[in-house]
Order: structure tokens, then C-alpha cells, then sequence
């Protein structure tokens, strides 16, 4: 008769046993099968067809030698009336099936944004279950498949690249915004029906053309109507209550014509919260915006010392560039007629009977709305020297 402990024994030896043979990758047949794509473009093609590039993922096929390493990625380009059918083209061209799951990125082009809503381009990657809605997008300033040619500086595939440039952008500079598949069906279906998607566009300095992530287009049901720059956009977050980090340069002079460089003081934006009031005022609405925002001096060149005095003219003066730069973007988008505020979706919470009446209309009724901003600064730190320009001598006063 076994021992007790010979019947436990044998039993754990049968549960380690299903569990390496349950827990052992039962897909890696299909593996050699599968085309892993990392970007997405969509363009606008010939006869009124949808223009697809993917980049998919190419596996190393050697890691001997010191030749120069290949490109770890391949661009296929096809075409159809539709997405799904383009996405079932690749085949043809590959010899495998594309595999969405691990997908970093997706442009579209601007002229194709405009022409179509993104909710239904998009279509196949909402109802798909490979796709992830986390997945981050971009609308691109000319033709979408351009920029997956581009090589990348230090990624492995140009696809990473603008996925953490469209992150960095937004969370370090407040130049861009940050955008995917979900926050792109929240917005487009939130009652003010205004989305923003971050911008792709070539800059050329110096005799040089290089990507750059920054600005916004403000697509209005689901389509693209208007690019807002990156100096606007910064206001327009810190309006919407969206704005992360990045540094803001407060002029020496007041007068606009004055010399810039080296006459500016820079903050950077630790941290900012922004309240926006609604209040129905006769036949339009009076917004009240109020931000506080703490900061940390980067760089203090306008001569004055931070002693009680001067510590509270240099916030007064931060509070009215960051007020200049909030109205500015107001005017903008009043000008323009789009709520990327969330104006609207404030007001159908509070007051839905009013929203429903004025819904029909809305562009023209929030371009009627009269506006304040407040700002208050905290000035948490001057950095690791003393509260004083670098070049001041002793016994300056």
C-alpha cells in the first residue's frame, strides 16, 4: 500500500506535467504564417480607391558577421474600394497573413481626412479583435505612405519613431496632443462632436527635411476641418484642461517688436489645472476659465534678482503670457466655429434642455460666446543656483 506522500508525489509529477504541456506556445506553428505590421498608412488612391501601407515587422535572418544590419522592416503598398479588401491584398504581396495585435501607429493622410470620416476608414480595426484601441494615429500633412519611407535616427522602424515622438511631443512640450483609436470614438461621438488627432508635417532647417510631430488637426464629425498650430495648440490645452508639461517664454519688454532671443525669461510648466465655468448669458454663453499652474525657472536672463519684489513682478508677468496665450486660442477657434474645448459636452451635462436647443446651430452659437481667462502662478523652485541671472556680478544691484 503507497504511503500518503507517494500519492501526493505522483500527483504534483501529473499536474507539472499538463502544466508544461498546457503552457507551451500553441501558436508558434502559425508564427512563420503571420506578417506582424508596426504602421499603418492610408491615402487616397487612383479611381477613388483607399491607398494602404503597412510596415511589417522583418525577422533577423542572421546574427553573425559585421556587415551593415538590414532594415528590420518592409513597406507593401495595395489598393482597393476598401479597407478590408486593401488589407486582404497584402497576402498577395507577402505571403502571409497580417497580424494587427502588435501595431504602434496610424497616418492618414489630410486630403483623405478630409474627403472621409476616420470613424468609418477605420472601421475594420474597431470591429477586428487583432487591432488594439490603445493604438496611437496621426494625420499627415501630403501623402501618408511618405512618411513610412522615411528612415528612421535611432528606433528600429520609423513606426516606433512617431509613436513615442507623438508621447514626447504631448507630454514634454505641449506641441502635440496624444490620441488613439478610443479617445478618437469617445470624441467623435461626444455631443460637441469635435476630435483632435496630433499632425505629421516635414520641416526643412538648414537645407535638411526632417518629421516633426506637433500641432493638431480638429476633425468635426469624424472629419478633418481645420490644422491647428503648434503655438495655438498649446493654449487650447491649457483652455481644455489638457496641457501636461513643456516651457513658456516670457518677454523682457512688453513692446512686440522688441529683440527675442536672450531677452526672454523661460518657465518651465510643472504642473496645470484649468477650471472652466458655463453660463448661459441671454442668447449665448460667458465662459470663465481659471488656471493655476506651478513652475520652475529654466532660464532668468531679464536681469532682475528674486527677492520678494521681484519674485512677484516675474509672476505677474508669467500670468499674462499664460493669459495671452489662452485668449489667442480662444479667438482662434471662436474665429474657426469649433468647440475642442468641450464646451458642448459641459453644457448637455449641466444643462441638457439648453443644449438641445441649441444643438441644431451649435458652431454658430459657440462662436458667439464671450469669454475671461485668470491665471496664477507658483513659482516652486529657480533651479540649482540662486534666484539671479547667471552673468550677475557682486555688488550689482
Amino acid at each position: 500500500m503507497m504511503s500518503r506522500y507517494a500519492i501526493i508525489g505522483r500527483l504534483v509529477l501529473v499536474a507539472a506535467l499538463l502544466s508544461a504541456l498546457l503552457a507551451g506556445c500553441g501558436d508558434r506553428a502559425e508564427i512563420p504564417q503571420k506578417g506582424f505590421v508596426m504602421g499603418l498608412a492610408l491615402d487616397e488612391a487612383p479611381e477613388g480607391r483607399i491607398g494602404l501601407t503597412v510596415q511589417i515587422f522583418k525577422p533577423s535572418q542572421s546574427i553573425t558577421g559585421r556587415s551593415k544590419p538590414a532594415k528590420s522592416y518592409i513597406n507593401i503598398h495595395t489598393d482597393d474600394e476598401s479597407v478590408i479588401e486593401a488589407v486582404r491584398d497584402i497576402t498577395i504581396h507577402l505571403g502571409r497573413k497580417a497580424q494587427w495585435s502588435h501595431m504602434r501607429i496610424i497616418l492618414v493622410s489630410e486630403q483623405l481626412a478630409r474627403k472621409h470620416s476616420l470613424m468609418s476608414l477605420l472601421d475594420f480595426l474597431y470591429r477586428d479583435h487583432e487591432p488594439r484601441l490603445t493604438t496611437h494615429m496621426f494625420v499627415t500633412k501630403g501623402e501618408a505612405a511618405h512618411y513610412m519611407d522615411i528612415a528612421p535616427y535611432i528606433e528600429n522602424s520609423v513606426s516606433q519613431q512617431y509613436f513615442l515622438s507623438e508621447q514626447s511631443s504631448h507630454e514634454m512640450t505641449g506641441k502635440s496632443v496624444a490620441a488613439n483609436l478610443l479617445q478618437l470614438a469617445l470624441q467623435s461621438r461626444s455631443p460637441s462632436a469635435v476630435a483632435m488627432i496630433p499632425y505629421l508635417y516635414e520641416q526643412k532647417t538648414r537645407g535638411e527635411t526632417f518629421p516633426a510631430a506637433a500641432g493638431a488637426a480638429l476633425l468635426v464629425d469624424g472629419r478633418a476641418k481645420e490644422i491647428i498650430p503648434s503655438k495655438l495648440l498649446e493654449g487650447v490645452q491649457l483652455l481644455g484642461n489638457g496641457y501636461k508639461n513643456g516651457i513658456v517664454e516670457v518677454p523682457c519688454s512688453a513692446d512686440p517688436n522688441a529683440e527675442r532671443a536672450l531677452y526672454e525669461d523661460s518657465v518651465e510648466m510643472l504642473s496645470t489645472k484649468t477650471a472652466m465655468r458655463v453660463q448661459p448669458a441671454g442668447d449665448h454663453l460667458h465662459l470663465t476659465f481659471r488656471l493655476q499652474a506651478t513652475t520652475a525657472l529654466s532660464e532668468l536672463v531679464c536681469g532682475q534678482s528674486l527677492n520678494q519684489k521681484g519674485e512677484l513682478e516675474l509672476r505677474r508677468r508669467i500670468e499674462k503670457k499664460l493669459e495671452q496665450m489662452m485668449s489667442e486660442s480662444m479667438e482662434w477657434l471662436l474665429q474657426k466655429q469649433i468647440d475642442a474645448i468641450g464646451v458642448g459636452n459641459r453644457l448637455f451635462e449641466r444643462q441638457t434642455k439648453l443644449w438641445r436647443q441649441w444643438k441644431p446651430d451649435w458652431p454658430q452659437q459657440f462662436a458667439r460666446s464671450t469669454y475671461e481667462v485668470h491665471a496664477d502662478v507658483t513659482i516652486l523652485t529657480s533651479g540649482t543656483n540662486v534666484g539671479k541671472p547667471i552673468d550677475k556680478r557682486q555688488g550689482d544691484s
